[in-house]
């Protein structure tokens, strides 16, 4: 008999850093607020992830890839939307990040307190949609 494959769902964040070393080590120290945010806010959306947010049909039909949403909060800290910025090429995977950013992240509620920080920010996150292999039964 075989098991039936497993599946996972993650949400990362990825920061770039370019220019002279003078100016990347200020601007790192300008970005660390900004960093603990993004390591918040992708923390908070990898915790609270769940099985039903990767849709049956889609595990099924072995569907698979990776929605780039778009987070956006306002200066006084509160959330104002989000949307596909890149799509998986799958619309129930686009869908399914959709519902459970909106889920984890609602319209005015507040965003985490590292998330304050005086201005309004847009921040991009992938939402990683991966059938893996069952474990092999001994």
């Amino acid at each position: 008999m075989r098991g039936r494959p497993a599946f996972a769902l993650a949400a990362a964040a990825l920061v770039l850093s370019i220019g002279s070393a003078a100016a990347q080590a200020q601007t790192q120290q300008e970005d660390e607020p900004m960093d603990a945010c993004v390591s918040t806010l992708a923390g908070l959306l990898r915790s609270r992830l769940t099985q039903h947010d990767y849709p049956l049909a889609a595990r099924k039909a072995d569907v698979q890839g990776t929605v780039w949403f778009l987070l956006t909060c306002n200066a006084q800290g509160v959330f104002e939307g989000s949307w596909v910025e890149r799509s998986s090429g799958s619309e129930l995977l686009d869908q399914a990040a959709l519902r459970a950013v909106d889920r984890v992240f609602p319209v005015g509620a507040p965003a985490p307190a590292e998330c304050h920080l005086g201005h309004g920010f847009s921040v991009s996150l992938p939402m990683v949609y991966r059938l893996l292999a069952a474990p092999s039964k001994r």
